[in-house]
């Protein structure tokens, strides 16, 4: 009941109040009280209590803690106990900025995330951003990054004057290459190295280091992935996101030799290194019965 009367609070009222893009990020701003980037457990009681209230509905602290609970338990997907800007889009009714997914990550964007950015506004698949595309890019830009909307004639100017300044070839669009520039994603890690099979053990470390970014000794999920995706730009070889999760996914289940799921640097070290270099590595018992590396750095 109390979630059903939350979503008929949200779509009367506050659908109507907050339902311009930057409305809902001054929303954000407002209930993320300590700029943490997350709506935590006081944050959000706070922000159900005056969601109510607004609607001229009482509701008491138990409720508001059930319905907390419940609300994590939709919204929360990767089960950290806070609300993130990307979930509270899916909270409060409003269209969801794609590159918001993107905002809150503390790094440099990685290549397997403008892949996804790349695809989502290549509709058509053509491999270039035509202007309707293109407007859509920047719309979703501008709102991110100044928090503003712009007429019809400023958008044309804007377009106008990125392309004359990114459109390296000169075909009146945006291409992926030209994007890579336009939104400043890093060179490849791996370009620093030269073959694999010619690293050095310290080189391999610099490498397992930068792809083990939560820095827990193993690389699993979006980890394995972005070192895929770099691997195969170095190669210069084209792979849709669906591919690219796929081959992912098939490279954790070949090298994972103890079926933990993960990616020790023993087991990823048979990618990078030829069988008589593996000679500094010694060989456990996997849980299938087979060998696995263990790395001595």
């Amino acid at each position: 009941y109390l979630v059903i009367t939350t979503r008929q609070c949200l779509s009367s009222g506050i659908n109507a109040e907050y339902g311009e893009f930057q409305t809902f990020q001054e929303v954000w701003r407002h209930y993320d009280v300590d700029g943490n980037g997350f709506i935590e457990k006081q944050e959000l009681d706070r922000f159900l209590a005056d969601l109510f209230d607004a609607q001229g509905q009482i509701i008491s602290k138990p409720d508001i803690a059930g319905l907390r609970e419940t609300l994590m338990e939709c919204y929360d997907s990767n089960r950290d106990n806070k609300i993130e800007l990307s979930e509270m889009a899916k909270i409060l009714p409003v269209e969801e900025n794609f590159l918001l997914k993107f905002r809150m990550q503390q790094r440099p964007l990685t290549y397997a995330n403008f892949l996804r950015i790349w695809e989502h506004y290549d509709r058509d698949n053509s491999g270039h951003m035509e202007m309707g595309e293109l407007s859509n890019f920047v719309t979703d830009l501008m709102r991110l990054s100044q928090n503003v909307d712009y007429s019809e004639k400023e958008m044309n100017t804007i377009l106008t004057d990125l392309v004359s300044h990114f459109d390296r070839n000169n075909n009146g669009l945006i291409d992926k290459s030209e994007l890579l520039i336009l939104l400043n994603v890093p060179d490849n890690f791996l370009d620093l190295f030269g073959l694999y099979k010619n690293l050095t053990q310290g080189q391999y470390n610099d490498i397992f280091t930068h792809y083990d970014t939560d820095c827990d000794g193993y690389l699993s999920g979006e980890e394995v992935m972005e070192l895929v995706a770099d691997m195969m730009r170095k190669v210069e070889f084209d792979l849709s996101v669906a591919e690219l999760q796929k081959l992912s996914e098939r490279v954790t289940r070949v090298m994972d030799l103890n079926s933990d799921g993960k990616l020790s640097k023993g087991e990823l070290a048979e990618l990078f290194f030829t069988e008589s270099q593996l000679s500094s590595f010694s060989r456990p018992t996997s849980s299938s019965g087979g060998s696995s590396y263990s790395y001595n750095s």
